[in-house]
């Protein structure tokens, strides 16, 4: 495939995205149906959730070393692959305790594919000359939005969750035939290092902003609905307009982001990142009013929607790092702040109050506002 033009490796990145935003949002539809399937607690559901979390960071360290030896493309197909047959049997497992075990494997396989598609989305960023990592993961936010509206048409035509779970798996094998445009291992060959390394001080930067921008993401995710409905008083159906807006602020940053970035500057766009959510959440905590709290939950996701591209395109060119290392390290850190973030707003909320509690998230932002010059180019 050496003769594959870059606009080609962009193309199919951006369906490699967007096969990887399928596959994350059929997991958190799946959620809710096997809780009334199994009638789990809010408790026992946490618990079989924090499994596909765990997962997650396992897989992680095992994919840098298997792209070390193989190349992020072979590892991107085979976890890819494993994603697209595994899905189906989340959704007809027969005991909680076998879907935990699925979700486990599930969360492993995506772990492992978090690191591969950013890996290869890095070299395919690289050979195209400019930044295209946020453009990326819009495609990502757009994969989500799709199987969300998908999954509502399909499912209020009648068709079941197990056949809902079946075409979502088919498109993610359909958009891996495509999988021969991404570059070969030759290619990728700077991502091969050592077996083994511990991250340098310039990762761990990296990733404690990745952990900021993640930890808002599972906020805004767990804790905008509730926030809205119980501390604003607005009916359910609009409270879950916070998120909506977060998301969607999130997808529309994310298709300008790279232009914006190479106008202003990468550091530039991250530290104005940071000032609109903290803004935002300003808005969420200070003004009183449900529809203000909405407008402050975009402006979050407007600024956050850009830091992590950002971050992890310069995960893949730390100094005196390998990118099968840093890329893992990163990313991991940021799954940390996704899983445990989330956890810690509830206990501190708990005590002095959710409001309390998301003004902790803006203070993380706040710092990461700091640490931008990470990121430059």
């Amino acid at each position: 495939m050496g003769g594959v033009s870059v606009g080609a490796r962009l193309r199919t990145m951006w369906l490699m995205f967007f096969m990887a935003g399928i596959g994350i949002s059929v997991w958190a539809i799946t959620v809710p149906y096997s809780k009334i399937k199994f009638d789990l607690s809010d408790g026992t559901l946490g618990l079989v959730l924090f499994a596909g979390g765990i997962g997650g960071l396992v897989g992680m360290p095992f994919a840098g070393m298997a792209i070390g030896r193989w190349g992020s493309r072979a590892v991107l197909i085979a976890v890819s692959t494993g994603v697209g047959v595994l899905l189906p049997f989340l959704v007809s497992a027969h005991s909680s305790v076998v879907f935990t075990a699925l979700l486990f494997v599930y969360g492993t396989l995506f772990g492992a594919l978090d690191i591969a598609i950013n890996a290869q989305g890095a070299v395919v960023e690289r050979m195209s000359g400019r930044l295209q990592m946020s453009g990326f993961h819009a495609c990502y936010s757009l994969g989500s939005l799709a199987v969300a509206v998908a999954s509502f048409l399909l499912l209020r035509l009648g068709v079941s969750y197990a056949g809902c779970a079946l075409m979502n798996a088919s498109a993610i094998l359909l958009i891996l035939t495509q999988s021969g445009f991404l570059v070969a291992h030759e290619a990728d060959a700077r991502a091969v290092g050592p077996r083994m390394a511990l991250p340098n001080r310039a990762t761990i930067v990296l990733g404690l902003c990745c952990f900021a921008c993640f930890m808002t993401e599972g906020a805004a995710t767990d804790w905008s609905t509730v926030f809205l409905r119980f501390s604003r008083a607005m009916p359910l159906a609009s409270a879950t307009l916070g998120y909506a807006a977060f998301a969607v602020a999130t997808a529309g940053a994310r298709l300008l982001g790279d232009r914006v970035a190479m106008w202003l500057g990468q550091a530039a766009v991250m530290r104005m990142g940071c000032a609109v959510a903290v803004a935002g959440f300003g808005l969420v905590i200070f003004v009183p009013f449900g529809w203000v709290g909405i407008l402050g939950f975009g402006l979050v996701g407007l600024g956050t929607g850009n830091i992590a591209p950002l971050v992890l395109s310069a995960a893949a060119r730390v100094p005196g790092m390998a990118a099968n290392h840093s890329v893992p390290a990163v990313v991991g850190l940021g799954y940390a702040g996704f899983l445990v973030g989330p956890v810690v707003i509830g206990g501190v909320a708990n005590g002095l109050g959710l409001g309390f509690a998301l003004g902790l998230d803006a203070v993380l932002l706040g710092a990461t506002f700091f640490a931008a010059e990470a990121v430059a180019g």
